[in-house]
């Protein structure tokens, strides 16, 4: 249970997203998620950017329905373990497990609206892309088969990148156009 973030991109090069997005301390690997799919158009691919453990804590489409703190993510990650039968020893490897990957410094909460808007104005620069979608998903399952419903929005004419990033909102494919 935690928060991922995929970009959308018009281009099949996954070698020249990636080594941007690494720039940037972030990743791009080919997904497939077909809840997403149905929100994209013909030519755009999804890349996961996640480089740690997740990203939990972003500043992409905060939620308020989602445990405040990291500890209580932790208990109801540890509670839902224990009914799946999870011996107490195996749950405690795990818990430290994830401490230990929030606490790397490439782990959850890593980014921020200049990092984003930063990332934006490479891809389109760089890759001469028109434009850039990214979702932001609080995923309970697998990253690649959970299903759920992904909106798709086109940013307004004359709000800002900055304005833009802060406006997203979870599940919805987010429209950045570049030119």
């Amino acid at each position: 249970m935690c928060h991922f973030i995929t970009l959308i991109a018009p281009t099949e090069n996954a070698a020249a997203v990636r080594a941007i997005m690494e720039r940037h301390g972030r990743t791009a690997s080919p997904i497939d998620n077909p809840s997403v799919r149905n929100a994209l158009r013909d030519g755009e691919h999804q890349f996961i950017t996640t480089r740690g453990h997740c990203d939990c804590g972003t500043v992409l489409a905060p939620r308020r329905d989602i445990p405040d703190t990291f500890e209580e993510k932790l208990a109801k990650e540890s509670a839902r373990m224990k009914r799946k039968g999870w011996s107490e020893a195996k749950i405690a490897r795990a818990v430290e497990d994830q401490r230990k990957a929030d606490a790397r410094p490439d782990g959850g909460g890593s980014d921020s609206i200049e990092l984003w808007t930063a990332v934006l104005r490479d891809l389109g620069e760089e890759l001469r892309l028109p434009y850039i979608g990214l979702l932001v998903r609080f995923y309970s399952g697998a990253i690649a088969t959970e299903a759920f419903t992904a909106t798709r929005r086109d940013v307004e004419k004359g709000m800002t990148r900055n304005e833009a990033l802060a406006s997203m909102e979870h599940d919805e494919v987010t429209i950045f156009r570049l030119n």
